[in-house]
């Protein structure tokens, strides 16, 4: 697996590379186009090419600093990929340092002649199972505990993983094992044979324990508690809490020699062996009063026997079970007289109260073994083995106090052997506190990494802050633009109603000038017509004159005519003079029209003044909102730059928090180490208990015993405190990940939020860009039509005054003529009226001349 996942980091590693390759590539391309783009903008001058090279040079912008971010995080992935096969390495190189030293020490075990079979085999099963929970930890962890679980339920079958080991039965006693019925008392070789008086289990014959009946194998003792430690390792750690005990010291009831007849040889002390004690059920049905030591109620305590007494139990067991040669009994009968009733009894008694007393023991053990962690409850169950051993081995002994000194000698060759051990042990110790050590640095690093990351959140968390003030400030702003914009609308709407209105004035005045002008081309053929009278009546004048100079002698002929003429002339001078009369009222009018027109002329230009005016005042307006737009862009423009600072520290935050993910991988790859450290520590306490157990039964030195009894609970005290860092580890590590979610997630809706903003202030600006052409291009018609009003008004003002020129001429010429003819006909009459007086005068003087 190692070797596989260095394979896998060495081929991650070179995509990384190439990848890296490809986006320099890609970003060298991306600048030189941003150059290009940029001189472009400098070279172009006209504000649509211009706004859309800036929208290009932005989208450029952003992924280039997206490709910079790729960038950064395929540097990161090396460099942590670097890291994970650095490690990888050297986890290799520590497995086979450590697969050498198991194997130098399995060889160093299977290399000494004077250790037991069942001994080598247990030793050589412990190598196999270190080496595979080295190997195995990740993918059969959770098998040998499905496995282990399954030994609860009867019915299932038993699994076939662990080897059946081959070893020597102690003839000392008979067990039930594999439906066989084994001698108890006989020499080895006795009861090693298959003839050896034993016969099949009767009806009353004792029966088998739960416990021992799904055992694995034969006399696989190291199985049986895996088994237990597998099954009970999950449902007591929940219903128990880590609490701390003072040290205790075992003080055996049964310290004292119960007899002299005690002989070792046959005593139950070789390592891998089972013992032949009854089951829990058997020791705790001896008395209906006892309770059990163990907490948790076991199926095989809740299985339903018959009750007997205990002088029943222990005489079927005797007259059922020992199939001895009757020569146990018979040195007791010869030397201390026949058996009594009342001295069995008498023992019987003894030996219950010795019972109760190492239960009462038991049961004080059992209330603070129960505040601490599962492996106290193989503890109990060792204990309880030990106990029934004790009471068999007590009703045994007293023959056997010779061949125990031998036992004594082989027992000291053991210690020495134990010694080694926990010398060995002692430099486990070591090296797990290193590994303590290690794990602490790690655990400073990571709260340290904590609170940088904390503090880094704390500024993104007061820059959102900021820019969220910002945005509202610019919100502000364009809602005000907004009102601007429709005080504009509103003053434009007004003026252009006003300029309808100007417009339509001019049109009626253009109108009223159409009618004078008309009605001054008619007056001036009315004049023309009158200038030809004028003239056809002096014509006819000069004539007349010519005629009255050439007829004097006619004039008597012609005063009639005379007359008549005069008559005409009065006439006509009368039509003449209502002719001027009218002509006069025409002028009149016509002036007062002109005045009028000259008003009305005024009155526009004050009108063109005022629209001159609010056409400046609208220019000001676009000036500022152009300004205002200037401003709004720029606020965009941080906008956009505090957007992309703010990805790039969103960016930031991601790659701390797969850095921090990185480390919390390894930290749990550390954990799984550390368990599977612990796992090992386990089975070489219990290995070491059972050490314990067998020399507390053998009855060694107190000295040794104590030391190892503290030695056990240092090292239970140093996986207490594991399993604490353990927890805190994890608690810590749920805090971070919900903690990093949660804060994913804010960064998720602000930058949606932000999107939404930046949405919303782009729409807005574009239509105020919109509305802002619409009203430019609305005053640029107005300053046309302003124009064309304007050189009408000109033309106008010129024809006005020329009309005003002709109608003057034309009234000095008229009144010119108006003297002339009057003085010419006052002329013609006073010479009329002077001959008629000299007619007058010549006809008088005559008629007095004829008198």
């Amino acid at each position: 697996m190692l070797f596989l996942s260095t394979s896998s980091c060495l081929s991650r590693l070179f995509q990384i590379e190439g990848r890296q390759q490809l986006l320099t590539t890609e970003l060298f391309d991306l600048q030189k186009r941003k150059k290009q783009a940029e001189q472009e903008l400098k070279r172009n001058s006209c504000l649509q090419t211009s706004t859309l090279q800036l929208s290009a040079c932005r989208e450029l912008q952003d992924s280039i600093t997206e490709h910079l971010v790729q960038s950064e995080r395929l540097v990161f992935q090396e460099e942590a990929l670097s890291t994970l096969h650095n490690l990888l390495t050297q986890d290799l190189q520590r497995y086979q340092e450590e697969r050498e030293k198991l194997t130098h020490f399995a060889q160093n075990i299977l290399g000494k002649p004077h250790r037991a079979d069942g001994e080598e085999t247990f030793t050589n099963r412990q190598s196999e199972t270190s080496m595979q929970g080295k190997n195995e930890t990740e993918n059969n962890m959770e098998s040998e505990l499905d496995s282990n679980k399954q030994l609860d339920s009867p019915s299932e079958e038993e699994p076939s993983t662990p080897k059946a080991m081959i070893i020597s039965q102690n003839p000392k006693y008979q067990l039930y094992l594999n439906n066989d019925l084994k001698t108890n008392g006989l020499s080895g070789r006795d009861a090693d044979g298959p003839g050896s008086g034993g016969g099949s289990i009767g009806e009353n014959g004792p029966r088998m324990s739960r416990w021992e009946t799904t055992r694995i194998g034969a006399n696989h003792y190291k199985g049986s508690l895996e088994c237990l430690a597998s099954r009970d390792w999950d449902t007591m750690s929940d219903r128990m809490g880590v609490i701390d005990s003072p040290p205790r010291v075992f003080n055996s009831p049964y310290s004292q020699a119960t007899s002299l007849e005690y002989n070792p040889p046959y005593r139950m002390s070789e390592k891998g062996k089972l013992s032949p004690a009854t089951s829990e059920m058997n020791l705790y049905t001896y008395n209906s009063r006892s309770t059990s030591p163990v907490g948790i109620q076991t199926p095989t305590l809740i299985s339903s026997r018959p009750r007997f007494s205990t002088y029943d139990t222990l005489r079927r067991r005797t007259e059922v079970v020992n199939t001895v040669v009757p020569t146990h009994y018979s040195m007791r009968s010869s030397t201390l007289g026949a058996p009594n009733k009342k001295d069995y009894i008498a023992e019987l008694t003894k030996q219950l109260e010795t019972i109760q007393r190492r239960n009462q023991f038991l049961e004080a053990e059992s209330v603070e073994m129960e505040k601490e962690r599962n492996q106290i409850r193989f503890e109990m169950r060792g204990l309880l083995v030990n106990n029934e051993d004790l009471l068999r081995t007590n009703t045994q002994l007293n023959n056997e106090l010779k061949r125990l000194r031998e036992q004594m000698i082989e027992m000291e060759r053991e210690n020495q052997s134990i010694g080694e051990r926990f010398r060995e042990m002692e430099i486990e110790v070591k090296q797990a506190r290193e590994v303590m050590v290690e794990a602490n640095t790690q655990e400073y690093a990571f709260n340290f990494l904590e609170q940088s990351l904390k503090n880094r959140i704390q500024d993104a968390e007061e820059n959102l802050d900021k820019q969220t003030q910002h945005a509202q400030t610019l919100a502000e702003k364009l809602w005000l633009a907004e009102r601007q914009l429709e005080d504009v609308e509103s003053d434009k709407d007004s003026k252009d109603k006003k300029l309808s209105d100007l417009s339509n004035t001019i049109l009626r005045l253009e109108t009223e000038l159409g009618e004078a002008m008309a009605v001054s081309t008619q007056a001036n053929a009315d004049m023309n017509l009158q200038q030809k009278l004028r003239e056809d009546a002096q014509m006819r004048v000069d004539e007349l004159e010519e005629s009255l100079l050439e007829k004097e002698q006619e004039v008597q002929k012609l005063q009639i005519l005379v007359t008549k003429l005069q008559g005409e002339v009065s006439g006509k001078l009368f039509d003449r003079e209502r002719s001027l009369e009218e002509e006069i009222q025409l002028r009149e009018r016509l002036q007062l029209q002109c005045k009028q027109a000259e008003r009305t002329v005024d009155d526009l230009t004050m009108e063109l003044h005022s629209t001159n005016q609010t056409r400046d005042d609208l220019t000001k307006q676009l000036k500022l909102a152009q300004e205002k737009i200037i401003d709004l862009e720029s606020d965009l423009e941080e906008l956009h730059d505090s957007e992309q600072r703010w990805a790039a520290k969103q960016k930031r935050a991601i790659e701390q928090t797969e850095q921090l993910q990185l480390k919390l991988i390894q930290e749990k790859d550390l954990n799984e180490q550390l368990e599977v450290e612990k796992v090992s520590m386990e089975r070489q306490l219990r290995e070491l208990r059972l050490e314990v157990e067998e020399l507390r039964s053998n009855r060694v030195q107190e000295d040794v015993i104590s030391r190892t009894e503290i030695r056990v609970k240092e090292l239970e005290n140093l996986l207490r405190v594991e399993e604490r860092n353990k927890a805190t580890l994890s608690n810590t590590i749920s805090k971070l990940e919900r903690k990093i979610n949660e804060l994913s997630d804010q960064m998720e809706e602000e930058h949606r939020i932000a999107t939404e903003q930046k949405d919303l202030m782009t729409q807005r600006i574009r239509s105020l860009k919109r509305q802002l052409n619409e009203a430019e291009e609305e005053a640029s018609r107005k300053e046309a039509q302003y124009r064309h009003t304007q050189r009408e008004l000109t033309e106008e003002r010129e024809t006005t005054s020329r009309l005003q020129k002709q109608l003057l001429d034309q009234h000095l010429q008229t009144k010119r003529k108006e003297t002339m003819t009057i003085r010419q006909t006052l002329d013609n009459l006073r010479l009329d009226l002077s001959d008629d007086d000299d007619d007058l005068t010549l006809e008088n003087s005559t008629n007095v001349t004829k008198v």
